[in-house]
């Protein structure tokens, strides 16, 4: 009887590991989106990206390459406000937006039509899987897209505003313009859609939900003293009373609200320059006090938040002719429930084991 218990444990530990063994991203790491083939110079031109799943600690694990030839995606090599990365509903995928090749015309990427380059996105999910390109046709004509949301058929994307740009709704066949907003990165939390904006009234905004009419989103972070005034990604707290803020030139702010308004905390540094650039962001709550990483276009830094503003360590360089963009923690799948089945099978039967064994 204890020989068939055995064989039950291990039989459900061997399918918990082949599910682990197969993803392509790993639990509780880091995914960064990198720009260039590390021999080309960066520029306005388009870049290759590649998807990077590294440990909190900075070592990489694996690279997942997103096809970037005729029909494939890529973005530009020096617009810091593209490539940035957003997990998407289903809490499995990412999409990356971006412009697909071939090209005709001259001039940046984010300077030509929607002819000239056509936007679009794929979807990459937690193997490594890479979608086929979805192209968006006519949007964000003559200007930046930037990151985007899927939820089901559905697409929320931010970018550059202009005809037919700024907040785009995309409902599996056409696109709509939500709001006419120089946006840079979505977020989304409990449900409802948020972005950054370094245009106009800096700062966060909100939507009630996901919005598929033409609407304006609120201001939720604007005017605060000490704000900065070039925000990129951010990260609110499963509370919603604390709130990191990405900046150009101030590195990462921290604000709380104390049931009324926003109040600014301090910044984290990158230690070696007075810009103190950041772009994407991701954030652990699950500490007791938060551990903070974000991006430059030459490295990601992480900072524990430990009560005051302090300088973080670089945990990985990205190398010459290559740059940064947006972070997130991995996707990860949701088990099946044989899976479930079997992995509460073997933790049961393992308890009994463990049980009989003092007995």
């Amino acid at each position: 009887m204890k020989t068939e218990i055995r064989t039950l444990t291990a039989t459900a530990a061997l399918l918990l590991f082949t599910a682990i063994a197969q993803a392509q991203f790993t639990a509780g790491d880091l995914a960064v989106l990198r720009v260039g083939d590390g021999l080309t110079t960066l520029g306005n031109t388009a870049g290759p990206i590649s998807l990077l799943d590294l440990t909190t600690a900075g070592l990489v694990q694996s690279t997942v390459n997103l096809p970037s030839g005729n029909g494939g995606l890529q973005i530009s090599g020096s617009a810091t406000s593209e490539g940035q990365l957003v997990l998407n509903a289903d809490g499995q995928s990412f999409t990356v937006a971006g412009y697909m090749p071939p090209y005709t015309g001259s001039g940046s990427l984010s300077s030509r039509t929607s002819v000239q380059a056509p936007r679009g996105y794929v979807t990459v999910n937690f193997n490594g899987t890479v979608s086929a390109v979805t192209t968006l046709t006519g949007t964000y004509s003559v200007n930046n897209i930037r990151s985007g949301f899927v939820s089901g058929s559905s697409a929320w994307f931010a970018g550059a505003n202009g005809s037919g740009s700024g907040v785009e709704y995309y409902n599996g066949t056409s696109s709509l313009r939500i709001e006419n907003a120089n946006t840079r990165v979505l977020g989304v939390y409990a449900g409802s859609l948020y972005y950054s904006t370094g245009s106009g009234t800096q700062g966060i905004y909100k939507y009630s939900g996901l919005p598929t009419l033409a609407t304006a989103a609120t201001p939720f972070l604007t005017g605060v003293a000490g704000q900065g005034t070039s925000p990129y990604d951010f990260a609110l707290s499963p509370d919603g009373n604390t709130l990191y803020v990405a900046d150009n030139a101030l590195g990462v702010q921290k604000f709380t609200f104390n049931g009324t308004a926003w109040t600014f905390d301090y910044n984290f540094t990158d230690s070696v320059s007075t810009a103190d650039k950041a772009y994407g962001l991701a954030v652990d709550f699950s500490e007791a006090n938060p551990v903070i990483y974000w991006t430059s276009p030459t490295d990601i830094w992480k900072a524990t938040d430990n009560g005051s503003g302090i300088a973080g360590a670089s945990i990985l360089t990205s190398g010459p002719d290559y740059a940064f963009r947006g972070l997130d923690f991995t996707p990860q799948p949701a088990p099946e429930p044989s899976t479930l089945a079997m992995i509460g099978l073997g933790a049961a039967t393992l308890w009994g084991f463990r049980r009989n064994c003092k007995s």
